[in-house]
This record gives C-alpha cells, structure tokens and sequence, in this order.
C-alpha cells in the first residue's frame, strides 16, 4: 500500500512537473514604451465593479459593461452600462438586465445597433450575441452558435457595411487555438472560421502590477492570451487585430476576410505585419488611422501608425490592467481599468465580493488624443 502510494504522488508531481514546462513557462517581454506624451488622463467615471469593454456610438454615446470575471449577477448589479453626464447608468434599462448573462465585448456599428457578445468559457457550452437599436433599447438580435462554437469568443466588431459580425476567440491559454471568426448577421450563418498562427500567443509572460510574472493555477499555468482585439480601419479597408502575448500587431484585407468566395488560404496569405507592439488587450483606431493599444503591462496606452511608429500615450501607476479602449467621435478615447490581476483567482472562478471591493473602485478613463507624430 505505502509503495503504491508513494508511486502515485511521484506520478503526480511528474504529471504537475510536465504540465508547468509545458504551459507554465515564458520569458519577460521586452519594454518597448517611451516616455508618454499625454499627461492629462481624466477619471470619466467611478464603478463599484470592474468595467470590462467600452464602446462609443457614432453621436458620441458612451457604453461599456461589467468584466465578466466579476460575474456581477451574483450581487444583483448590473451588466451593461451607458455613461450619462458623468455617471454609469443601468442600459437600457434597471429592469432589462435580466436579458444579461454575461456579457464582454461590446460595440456600436455605424447604424445605430449595439452589439454584445457573451462568450461560452469554461461554464457555458455556448456563445451568445445579443444585438440592440441603440434609440429606443429594443432586442433585435438574438443569436446562439452551436455548442463550442467560438467558446472564448471576448470581442467583437460589425463590419463597415452593417452584414457582418467579426469575432475574436482568444482560445483557452495554450490549449485550444485562437481564431477569428465571421458571422452573416442577416442569415445567422458562420461563412468563416480562421486559424493562424499570429492568433496564438507567443511564450511571454505579463508582469503583473507588482512586476510578478501574471500565473494562475498556483504557478502551473502562465497567463498568456491569444488574438484579442480587433478594430477596422476609419475607411474600413483592413481589418487590424493583437494577440494579447505577441510582439506584433497585424491586419488582414477586410474584402477578403469578408467575400464568402474567398478561400481561408487567400485570406491567410494576405495578413500582414504592421509593426512592433506592446502585451496588449483591447485596440482601437483613430479618424486618420491610428491605431491605439491598451499596454496590459504599462499601465496605459500606446499608439502605432500604419507604418509601424509606436509610442507611449498614457501611463500611470494607478492603472492596473488597461483592458478595452475606443475613440469617440470628439476625438477623445475612452479606456476601461479592469484591474483584473488584483482579485483574479488562482483557481479562475469569480471571486467573493469582499475581494473585489478591496481591489476596488475601479475607473473608466478619458484622455483627449494627441495630434499624430511626425514621420
């Protein structure tokens, strides 16, 4: 009995031993920040729960929603958001959060709808997206993809004409590839589903707040996440995307990744690198083309052209984790704090309030963009 023991803990320690080399290791990144030239960074609003993704509407309306990871249904608080004068009010309604399970990425198409997307994780075998008519609130879309489907599914965006839905399924760490994904809002049909290997991330780790490598599962599993956000271009030609641990931002035709006719190996043969980029989470792009990524690592946000330029914006010792990011019509940008190495479980389940008020309050920013650097 005792030798049958003994071989079963040395079998599990080389079991737990593998499982670390192989998903628990990774390498610093490398600083590429500069000093940051924006040095008026607002507080636009104070929540009691972390935000997660923002959006801004064509007319300048203001919209984000909880970071999932609170799981603020617990509490009865709400889910999604509209920033009114200064102040986060339940959207559309106190009553309608109850449409809401979980809701992450968050975005408004130029027509006047608001769309979500409530991806399926570890708890849930489907992905939900949820579309609203911004003016009146109302549900107008509804749509659940077969089980596993897009299962890690956080961000989303409309294509420039209004017929596509674009998603970014980071995958589960290392275990399962990051993918985009497109899906015809008129016929609810999947026409592609994309692989690559700029999706999956490369073997950095993100230094946490403390300057610690960011792990979970008591040190056996590194934090690292697949393809992240994605923004279209201002003239909608490319559609530009980050995985969150790589050192590349890159684009890829929109007319290609969205003609059904289109084989997946022309499209994949069209991607391109746009250049060097910080461990990022959520990006957006400005009026004359810019894009802007949260730097996870950095506290901020940092900015690269077309041409592969990258500076520093923002950054700032109270931001803990700079997580999603839009450009508003006034050209000011919006930025959400999700703070999530603060309360984030060893073990990935929601935490107790009681830890995510002491992580807290949490902020969304508001920083009016620079003028674009001199080439």
């Amino acid at each position: 009995m005792a030798r049958a023991l003994i071989a079963g803990v040395a079998l599990l320690a080389a079991a737990l031993l593998g499982f670390r080399l192989a998903f628990g290791g990774g390498e610093p990144y490398p600083d590429v920040s500069t000093p940051p030239v924006v040095r008026d960074v607002e507080v636009a609003a104070t929540v009691d729960l972390p935000p997660g993704c923002v959006t801004v509407t064509p007319e300048g309306r203001v919209f984000f929603d909880t970071h999932p990871f609170a799981a603020p249904g617990r509490f009865g608080e709400p889910h999604v958001f509209e920033l009114v004068d200064g102040k986060p009010v339940p959207w559309p309604s106190e009553a309608a959060q109850e449409l809401f399970v979980a809701p992450f990425g968050i975005t408004a198409d130029r027509n006047g709808r608001l769309f979500l997307t409530e991806p399926a994780t570890l708890d849930r075998p489907a992905t939900r997206l949820l579309g609203f008519d911004v003016a009146s609130g109302e549900l107008i879309f509804e749509h659940v993809l077969p089980d596993g489907d897009a299962r890690f599914a956080q961000d989303l965006r409309v294509s420039p004409d209004g017929r596509y839905l674009i998603l970014a399924d980071t995958g589960a760490f290392n275990f399962t590839p990051g993918q985009l994904i497109v899906l015809d809002i008129e016929t609810r049909e999947v026409i592609r589903t994309l692989r690559h290997e700029s999706f999956d991330p490369q073997p950095w780790f993100i230094r946490r707040y403390d300057g610690e490598p960011h792990k979970v599962g008591f040190g056996l599993l590194t934090f690292q996440v697949g393809i992240d956000g994605i923004s279209f271009s201002p003239d909608g030609r490319w559609l530009y995307y980050g995985t969150m641990s790589h050192d590349t931002l890159y684009r890829v035709p929109s007319a290609l990744l969205l003609d059904p006719d289109a084989s997946d190996d022309t499209v994949l043969a069209a991607i391109e690198p746009v250049g060097t980029k910080p461990q990022s989470d959520g990006i957006a792009t400005t009026a004359d083309g810019r894009i802007l990524l949260t730097d996870v690592e950095n506290g901020g946000i940092a900015e690269l052209t077309p041409d592969g330029r990258l500076r520093t914006l923002t950054a700032s010792d109270d931001v803990v984790w700079a997580d999603s990011i839009e450009v508003a019509p006034d050209g000011s940008a919006y930025f959400t704090d999700s703070a999530i190495p603060a309360y984030l479980q060893q073990t990935l389940v929601p935490p107790e309030r009681e830890v995510l008020d002491a992580a807290g309050p949490y902020r969304l920013y508001r920083f009016r963009v620079p003028p674009a650097q001199a080439p």
